[in-house]
């Protein structure tokens, strides 16, 4: 349970949070990302100079936002989960080996102009406080310690990605090679954020899944086979919303999330085969999983692909 804050306690909040945790081979790092009269530190302007465009970035980057009682609830609930990210980190870059986690990773928490949670660089996971408020209300509200867990696993898999992809780099640059990635490293990263609403306690997809999925797979079919058959100039509206937008409708990078959560066998082995699949699995993935008149199509598109690769 998350207290709730006096405006005397924040300054305390904030000198905690600001420390660095251990966890077997890496190092977590949480940082605040704004000073004590609200201006933005020189880790948060660089994430927003890298997140947004630079007419958006000029107008936030001055702003003075002081620390708000909701934003620091959100930080002690941060802080109070951190233990539990460090038990995580084994587990997850056990997942990743031979590549190795960061030895140092900053855990940079601003409340301006970023998403809820997000990878910035190699060793960078960021949090906007202001973003958590926002969508999800209060920091003490139920679920949402739960909920910054699985942020931090995805966003986690996201750097051990970057860890991967040097030693086993994707090189194939077209519309739908680069659709293959996203869908590779995004699914890997949304397989940590499925809920209760996706999966149930007993490893099953929901029906709010199983419809879900029935949207989603003719539009990530679809796509795909535009994808294959067109060259890079056209390909920005057809890859839009692959992996953004609302969760429901990730075209994208929801549908092989809930494929990885309903293969069989340990999910520790599915996620395994499908990282060292690496984003030519996708077709695989894909196969095992689409209905018969969806996989035929998909079939079709694979074998397009391998005649023609636009640039």
């Amino acid at each position: 349970m998350v207290r709730r804050l006096t405006a005397g306690s924040l300054a305390c909040v904030v000198a905690a949070a600001s420390c660095a945790r251990r966890a077997g081979p890496t190092r977590l790092d949480i940082v605040i990302g704004f000073g004590s009269s609200g201006q933005a530190s020189a880790e948060w302007l660089a994430v927003l100079q890298k997140r947004l465009p630079p007419s958006a970035y000029d107008s936030v980057a001055p702003i003075r936002k002081p620390l708000t009682t909701e934003e620091a609830e959100w930080i002690a609930l941060i802080h109070e989960r951190a233990p539990s990210w460090e038990r995580m980190v084994a587990p997850l870059a056990a997942l990743w080996r031979p590549a190795s986690p960061p030895e140092r990773v900053r855990i940079v928490l601003g409340n301006r102009g970023a998403e809820d949670a997000f990878t910035h660089d190699q060793r960078t996971v960021g949090f906007d406080l202001a973003a958590l408020q926002a969508n999800y209300g209060g920091a003490g509200q139920a679920g949402n310690g739960d909920r910054l867990d699985r942020f931090f696993r995805h966003e986690f898999t996201h750097l051990l990605q970057k860890a991967w992809l040097p030693l086993y780099p994707w090189c194939d640059r077209s519309p739908l090679g680069i659709a293959l990635l996203d869908i590779w490293a995004e699914g890997l990263g949304n397989y940590y954020s499925l809920s209760d609403r996706w999966v149930d306690r007993s490893g099953q997809l929901t029906s709010s899944a199983r419809g879900t999925l029935t949207d989603l797979e003719p539009r990530l079919t679809a796509k795909l086979d535009t994808l294959a058959r067109i060259d890079s100039a056209a390909a920005g509206p057809v890859l839009a919303g692959l992996s953004s937008g609302p969760f429901a409708q990730k075209w994208g990078a929801l549908p092989p999330a809930l494929w990885l959560a309903s293969e069989p066998g340990p999910p520790d082995s599915a996620m395994r085969r499908f990282i060292v699949a690496g984003p030519a699995g996708v077709w695989d993935l894909a196969d095992r999983h689409l209905p018969p008149s969806l996989r035929a199509a998909l079939q079709d598109t694979r074998a397009a692909a391998a005649r023609c690769r636009p640039r």
